[in-house]
């Protein structure tokens, strides 16, 4: 029992090291629109980072961003206290969620941080 455990685990885990790493091979607009809502972010215009964040969603479809776009908005959502925007988010994304462990420890974050 504990070695079907542990096999599930690693299982899991190697499952989410395939997503990540074909979610990393991303085109350049993609990471442009990535490292500009981050600086976005780490300059706490966090309204400004779910504005950019919405208009490219708007023109893209949302299952083709790479995880960091979303991270970073629901990073902006979580600091604006913006639990509406957060679980729009999180229902458009909400296939992605299994195999995307990234994307599930941020929402976890965000959650924990908007029940305050």
């Amino acid at each position: 029992m504990n070695n079907f455990i542990s096999i599930k685990l690693i299982d899991h885990h190697l499952s989410s090291l395939i997503v990540l790493v074909k979610r990393s091979v991303i085109i350049e607009s993609d990471s442009k629109l990535a490292n500009q809502m981050k600086v976005l972010n780490d300059a706490k215009q966090f309204r400004k980072t779910l504005q950019l964040f919405n208009k490219n969603k708007d023109n893209n479809n949302i299952n083709t961003c790479s995880s960091t776009i979303i991270i970073q908005a629901l990073k902006a959502c979580s600091q604006l206290g913006d639990l509406k925007s957060g679980s729009t988010i999180h229902n458009l994304i909400s296939s992605r969620i299994k195999n995307d462990s990234w994307i599930l420890v941020s929402l976890i974050n965000m959650y924990s941080q908007l029940k305050r």
